[in-house]
């Protein structure tokens, strides 16, 4: 089972863990210098009884004493929990004060110096300092060791008195943590509950303002989608209430040349029969072109499959559909036709060039002509479809392309869909539409700049 990764997790992952990490760092540090200077004190103690020690050396007949008066030397023997043990001797190891087994232990420092070092003495861990002096001409030695009870007690200490607080530092750090994370990602909650809790139709914009920085990126990438679905549910609308409109003037001539059918004599049957097939094939034609563009309008470039297509080759194809319709409406079918290959669909740009034609062989008069052209210029390949007819004015070119756009003057049997189609397949081919005025200053001229070439 996959596991969606979450944003609160990993910033909890980030800030926890670090400030974890530093405060057992830290905890470690205070507690390892506390340590430190807590048991330089103790040494310096030793130190320090040591010297007394020192100070308290005579030579009595030759020989080194200490007169260490007896309430010293129980404060000695009696530092609190400790057991402070010394000893004395000469330069020939002639112990003539304290505990011989010192001597043993010993580590000579050099002559005015002293040395800390950790022994055993009588089965139990010991501190001991060892001092180098000198009286006269006599030089001695003088040894202080102590029991570690007082230094453990010590460490537990510091230990205790540095764990709590920095136990209850790092509680409160978690527990600010959690809420600053909760609270820092409470306007992403807040966002997912304004999305989820509209319906399904209500497209209004997300309020940007109030969105933090870094949302508001988010914020407004979810708006712009929302003005495009409003757009595009717009224009659904609107297709599909111009789609009503244009179905409905054809059905309702059929109906009625049904009913006017059932109530001719014989001899009529047979031209009603023709209009009924002409009114069917209006029909066709409608309902093929509202699927066509319905279709197309729902597809993107990355969802088409495309070929090189020779657009000569196609035309060629194409056209011999369109040369009976011309021939019967007396129009002429001219080609001037530049090898060009494209990258392409072949049934999309199949269908781009029939609606061409069929535009242009539909609104060209008798007697009229129709120029298809098809140029290789600069990388680019220039394909038109140029009519004698009584072509657009200027003010309605712009509009053409515009589903269900038709001119009054336009014939009937129009229903304003070619034109879109073919805007449609140039957008997802990404060519260029234009349309002008024809050549011999009326007429229609479309033009399609395709700028993928296919070598």
């Amino acid at each position: 089972m996959n596991h969606r990764s979450s944003l609160y997790r990993m910033l909890l992952k980030w800030l926890l863990g670090p400030v974890i990490l530093i405060l057992l760092i830290g905890s470690i540090l205070a507690y390892l210098f506390s340590l430190r200077a807590a048991m330089n004190v103790y040494d310096l103690g030793l130190l320090d009884n040591a010297l007394d020690l020192s100070k308290q050396i005579e030579i009595h007949q030759g020989k080194m004493t200490i007169n260490l008066p007896p309430a010293a030397q129980q404060m000695l023997q009696e530092n609190n929990d400790d057991r402070v043990t010394y000893a004395a001797w000469d330069d020939e190891g002639r112990v003539f004060s304290g505990n011989s087994e010192l001597l043993h232990l010993s580590v000579l420092p050099v002559e005015g110096n002293h040395v800390f070092r950790d022994v055993v003495l009588n089965g139990e861990e010991n501190r001991a300092v060892f001092l180098r002096g000198k009286t006269g001409v006599s030089g001695y030695y003088i040894a202080v060791a102590q029991t570690l009870h007082g230094r453990s007690s010590l460490t537990d200490g510091i230990f205790a008195s540095i764990l709590l607080p920095e136990v209850l530092l790092a509680l409160v750090s978690i527990a600010v943590i959690l809420f600053g994370v909760r609270f820092a990602l409470s306007p992403v909650k807040l966002l997912r509950n304004e999305i989820i809790s509209r319906s399904s139709v209500d497209l209004r914009p997300i309020e940007e303002a109030t969105a933090p920085a870094e949302l508001f990126p988010i914020v407004h990438g979810i708006n712009e989608l929302l003005e495009n679905l409003a757009a595009s549910f717009a224009s659904h609308r609107r297709f599909i209430a111009d789609a009503a409109h244009q179905l409905r003037t054809p059905l309702a001539s059929l109906s009625s040349q049904i009913e006017v059918g059932l109530e001719s004599p014989p001899d009529d049957v047979k031209k009603l029969l023709r209009e009924l097939l002409a009114t069917t094939q209006r029909t066709t034609h409608l309902a093929n072109q509202l699927l066509s563009l319905a279709r197309l309008e729902h597809t993107e470039q990355s969802m088409i499959e495309v070929a090189a297509v020779d657009l000569g080759y196609l035309f060629q194809e194409v056209s011999a559909d369109f040369v009976t319709l011309a021939a019967r409406k007396g129009v002429d079918l001219e080609f001037d036709l530049q090898p060009a290959r494209v990258w392409g669909s072949p049934l999309m740009l199949r269908e781009l060039l029939a609606n061409l034609l069929d535009n242009a062989v539909r609104y060209t008069p008798a007697g009229g002509r129709v120029m298809v052209g098809l140029q290789v210029a600069e990388n680019k390949v220039l394909l038109s479809v140029e009519d004698n007819g009584p072509g657009v004015p200027e003010a309605e070119l712009g509009k053409l392309g515009t589903p269900f756009h038709r001119l009054p003057s336009n014939q009937p049997e129009g229903c304003g869909l070619g034109l879109a189609i073919v805007r449609e397949i140039s957008r997802l081919h990404e060519a260029e539409v234009s349309f002008c005025s024809g050549s011999e200053g009326h007429g229609l001229k479309a033009i399609i700049c395709f700028e993928k070439l296919a070598r």
